[in-house]
């Protein structure tokens, strides 16, 4: 861990309602606020109200106020701020966070540096965008933030559990609305660090069933027994305004009696805590998530250091695609191509792929510095982008620029 101690704070986000908990070194268990002393009520509203004279309410407090006309009142922040065109709702949604993230004053009082870990239910190149400005507004570095979608968090809370919880397979079945979706993470239990994939599935409730408990049990039991076809699980959990009302009989009886099961609404904004503590504090953690925004392969070059030959890696296996990569610089040796290697998850041998560096210009050997960078546009493919860089004063850079395509 660095130096100055952090507070960690998981924020669960979604279209209507967010969680904020917050987690250091010292305390057991990431802790959840409540918007109600003395009662577990964590989900506040995506909601802000701004008065002309510039106070703001958030949550419960703007929705009270949202008929008012002294002011504007700005909802459904998340998902609104994720057109770019919705410049008021991004402000709003910074307000809102900002405001999330002072609560961290219940827990610590030492003034630690925030880190701040956000899951939201996916993740697009439209999230990533939104939270690069999110995360600016906050004047967070990046090594203080994390992004996740809520297969990771779900993910990180599961992994901080007892070991029997996942011993097995771990299912999670998240249930809003008419949308049912259920999570079950396998682990691959060969090398030092063990892998853990989602397979994620959705179902969508028919209407009929809404209000019908002893129907949407038969339903739901179905979904059990689909998901767990052909799996050893031994643990289970249930996320969700859905699950409310006592209905799940014979849902139980096809859990089965030899699982840990949990039934809460606070699992993704623990989890998030977590996330972010085990992304700064990597002693003991052995397990890390691949899910469907982790790049799929790496990609190296061979290089020359110091009269030494090595390789130089251009992108991690296992790193989310839209974390930013290095960009590094080297002398042509008089070859026009350029030879990467590329390794595959669950593949043996690298393979190694070369590019043509065409029109390079006239010099001797050694008299042209190129810049080089790999920039992942999805988990299975990343552009490859080279460039003249010139040679310090003697020559100018032609602007020459290499683009390459490369699949993992």
């Amino acid at each position: 861990m660095s130096e100055k101690k952090k507070i960690f704070i998981g924020i669960d986000l979604n279209d209507e309602k967010a969680m904020v908990s917050f987690f250091s070194e010292e305390m057991k268990r990431p802790e959840t606020v409540s918007t109600v002393s003395g009662e577990e009520r964590f989900q506040i509203p995506t909601a802000v109200f701004c008065t002309g004279q510039g106070n703001y309410f958030y949550g419960e407090e703007a929705i009270k106020r949202q008929n008012r006309t002294d002011g504007n009142f700005f909802s459904n922040l998340y998902a609104e701020a994720l057109d770019p065109e919705h410049v008021a709702y991004r402000r709003m949604l910074v307000q809102f966070i900002r405001r999330l993230m002072k609560f961290r004053e219940l827990f610590d009082r030492t003034g630690r540096e925030p880190y701040l870990a956000v899951s939201v239910p996916g993740i697009t190149e439209r999230t990533v965008e939104l939270f690069d400005y999110v995360r600016e507004e906050l004047d967070l570095l990046p090594e203080n933030f994390q992004l996740m979608d809520t297969g990771e968090s779900f993910f990180a809370y599961a992994y901080h559990q007892d070991e029997s919880v996942c011993q097995h397979d771990v299912a999670l079945f998240d249930f809003r609305g008419d949308r049912i979706c259920s999570f079950v993470l396998h682990t691959d239990g060969h090398g030092a660090v063990k892998r853990v994939s989602p397979t994620i599935r959705q179902w969508e409730l028919p209407d009929y069933l809404a209000d019908h408990d002893s129907g949407k049990d038969e339903f739901f039991s179905n979904v059990v027994r689909e998901t767990f076809q052909k799996r050893v699980i031994s643990g289970v959990f249930f996320i969700g305004d859905g699950f409310d009302g006592g209905w799940m009989q014979e849902t139980l009886r096809v859990v089965g009696p030899n699982k840990r099961v949990f039934q809460g609404k606070n699992l993704y904004t623990l989890g998030a805590c977590y996330a972010g503590y085990r992304n700064v504090v990597t002693a003991g953690w052995n397990y890390y998530y691949d899910g469907p925004y982790k790049l799929r392969g790496e990609i190296s070059m061979k290089v020359m250091r110091g009269g030494e030959p090595g390789f130089l890696r251009l992108t991690q296996l296992g790193e989310n695609w839209f974390t930013p990569t290095g960009t590094y610089f080297f002398l042509y040796d008089g070859h026009p191509s350029l030879d990467v290697w590329i390794r595959v998850r669950q593949r043996m041998n690298a393979r190694m792929e070369t590019f043509a560096l065409d029109f390079m210009p006239e010099r001797a050997p050694r008299s042209i510095r190129l810049g080089i960078r790999a920039v992942p546009v999805s988990g299975e493919e990343v552009l490859l982008r080279v460039w003249d860089d010139g040679f310090g004063e003697l020559f100018e850079s032609t602007g020459r620029v290499w683009e390459f395509s490369i699949s993992l």
